[in-house]
């Protein structure tokens, strides 16, 4: 846990068997990822009017999805996702991303899943018409999800963009005894030049 407090800690820096390790669990968390999306758009559709008759099941007139079930799918994400977001966006931080981006991509993950949870239940028990921001919170959620898979993945192989390279330390200026010359803190000291 170290490496996460040194802030100029880059992900190029890791070792080759770190970089192995965390590229095949990222690779396998995009699969899973690909298989939670087509699992979605298969069940579902690819449609608002096809996500609201999922949910209402209006045509087959046998009422919304009952509330138990609902409860149960909102009930495993709030219990797997933390553990989702922990893992990818600890990876995610030591990228060379400003922090504000981060953030930024951070918290549109959070809320496109927060929407992913609450809007099923708003669909059933208040309109259909809330299925139009259902397509638009997995799309937004898995793009984030691919950025915090892709940032980390090209910054461990091909190192950090150049905007996010590490800042040069820059040590005390120190003022020689003699002639004036000056120093910074783990510099050799130079001599000052003497006349003849």
């Amino acid at each position: 846990m170290r490496i996460f407090a040194t802030r100029e800690y880059q992900l190029s820096r890791l070792p080759l068997g770190a970089r192995l390790f965390y590229t095949l669990f990222l690779s396998m968390v995009l699969l899973g990822l690909l298989s939670c999306l087509g699992f979605m758009w298969a069940k579902s559709g690819m449609t608002a009017g096809a996500v609201a008759e999922y949910y209402r099941q209006e045509d087959l007139g046998l009422g919304g999805k009952p509330f138990l079930e609902l409860l149960e799918t909102a009930h495993f994400h709030l219990f797997t996702m933390p553990i989702f977001f922990l893992v990818l966006g600890h990876i995610f931080f030591l990228s060379s991303w400003s922090d504000r981006a981060k953030l930024v991509v951070v918290a549109t993950s959070f809320v496109s899943l927060v929407a992913e949870i609450v809007l099923p239940f708003l669909i059933v028990y208040h309109s259909g018409r809330w299925a139009v921001l259902e397509h638009a919170s997995r799309t937004t959620f898995f793009v984030t999800s691919l950025l915090f898979i892709a940032v980390p993945l090209r910054e461990m192989w091909s190192g950090p963009t150049s905007s996010g390279a590490a800042p040069r330390p820059r040590g005390r200026r120190i003022r020689g005894r003699r002639g004036g010359a000056t120093r910074s803190e783990g510099e050799a000291a130079v001599p000052a030049a003497r006349g003849d």
